[in-house]
């Protein structure tokens, strides 16, 4: 399954379907005592009746429910809200890997297996999930950013989704602090 990204931001775009279905929405919120939000939405389930005489056309507008909250602050540790629980990062990702910060996140998910988030280009054994960016196209064909979950992912797309908004806000962070300190190029 791919989620297309409607935007080249993955913390504020719309997630669409092969169909170009809108299954989820990220939003980003302005700082609120220094943290920084980004709100995760779902669809929600249809309300529609079968067994009506007529059909409500409210009923057939997409409706959007709260699934979850990555908040990040600078300099406590940052937070997210999912479940019905609110961790701090610290709490929720174990760092593993090479140099001080770790290379990799590893959290739970709801089967009680441990996930790993690389934050490399290297594709892992088995991967779950794998995040394609956006591809402009000039020699090969242009590509929307997609998020691609696997099958063995796809009883735990909710939460791949709000962890994936964390990791890839990191990696942005880091490409850009290695950029303003020498390492990025011309």
């Amino acid at each position: 399954m791919h989620l297309y990204l409607s935007s080249h931001n993955p913390w504020k775009t719309n997630y669409c379907n092969e169909d170009g279905q809108i299954i989820y929405k990220a939003e980003r919120g302005g700082p609120t005592f220094g943290a920084r939000r980004i709100m995760i939405s779902k669809i929600a389930p249809s309300k529609f009746n079968p067994q009506a005489t007529s059909i409500d056309e409210f009923a057939l507008r997409d409706e959007f429910e709260h699934l979850g909250e990555v908040e990040y602050h600078l300099i406590k540790n940052s937070r997210i809200k999912y479940g019905g629980q609110d961790q701090s990062i610290s709490k929720f990702f174990r760092k593993s890997g090479w140099a001080f910060f770790g290379r990799n996140r590893i959290f739970t998910g709801p089967d009680g297996i441990e996930y790993c988030w690389k934050l490399t280009s290297r594709v892992s054994k088995t991967p779950v999930a794998v995040f394609h960016r956006k591809r402009v196209g000039f020699i090969r064909g242009a590509r929307p950013g997609s998020l691609e979950i696997m099958s063995e992912g796809e009883n735990m797309i909710d939460i791949i989704l709000v962890t994936f908004l964390y990791i890839e806000k990191l990696r942005k962070d880091k490409e850009r602090a290695s950029r303003s300190h020498g390492g990025g190029g011309p």
